[in-house]
């Protein structure tokens, strides 16, 4: 697998400080390194399974310093070619836009916070009463009671 032939996404920060958290949580020594064998479980933990000849492979392609082990910034390069990209913002908006219509049986563009705490809780049923009072605190900026979708109108 050439490094040419995989497309690279742009990572996002939130996937930079996924990536850091992993590469230093295994990079036990903390000599800012990480060998084969660990990028070997990292790829595994992200969803891609590699065989000893495509990490030998990978190891050819990446170690550019040629040290036997793969710094970080050969591990971003790495990674940017595995890790899928995030969600396109608009795509996102419409997925939840259709959740929300959902419990929003009367078509009012807002759900009472009550009803709001009950979905949460049916999500997350682990969540504790005051995180949710926190949600909905935030979500309901304008204090009025209801979880209103602002989106354009279909």
């Amino acid at each position: 697998m050439e490094k040419s032939e995989l497309a690279k996404t742009e990572l996002s920060k939130d996937q930079m400080k996924i990536l850091k958290d992993a590469f230093d949580a295994f990079d036990i020594e903390k000599k800012g390194s990480i060998s084969l064998e660990v990028i070997g479980t990292i790829m595994e933990l992200l969803g891609y399974g590699m065989s000893e000849e495509e990490l030998k492979e990978v190891m050819e392609d990446y170690d550019e310093d040629e040290s036997g082990q793969i710094e970080f910034e050969e591990f971003i390069e790495l990674a940017s070619n595995y890790v899928e990209p995030e969600e396109d913002y608009d795509v996102l908006r419409a997925e939840l836009r259709e959740v929300f219509m959902m419990y929003d049986k009367d078509g009012t563009g807002f759900i009472p916070v009550n009803s709001f705490k009950a979905i949460l809780r049916e999500l997350d049923g682990a969540v504790p009463e005051n995180e949710l009072d926190e949600i909905v605190d935030e979500i309901d900026a304008d204090s009025s009671g209801t979880v209103d979708f602002e989106g354009p109108q279909e």
